[in-house]
């Protein structure tokens, strides 16, 4: 009898067992690797407020370099960021 059951444990095993987790594991890979909504929502909102944080500091420092005209604010040094466009996604 167990001549008989153990190769039929290891067919299943072979033929079932394996292809399963591998095709499990793909699919889970493949759902990994893309931005869900609820992520891209959060990545507009962040940068919105990354915006609003610089465009303030951009406000202390012309109220800073008015006061101080020995003062070099650092968005001097850095060049302006292009319009972004939230309709546009990859």
């Amino acid at each position: 009898m167990d001549e008989i059951i153990i190769p039929v444990f290891v067919c299943a095993i072979l033929f079932l067992g394996l292809p399963w987790i591998v095709f499990h594991y793909v699919t889970k890979w493949k759902q990994a690797g893309t931005i869900t909504r609820e992520d891209e929502n959060l990545l507009d909102d962040l940068y919105r407020t990354a915006r609003m944080l610089e465009d303030r500091l951009m406000t202390v420092e012309r109220i800073i370099a008015a006061d101080n005209p020995d003062y070099r604010p650092l968005s001097a040094q850095r060049p302006e960021p292009g319009q972004y466009d939230p309709s546009r996604r990859n």
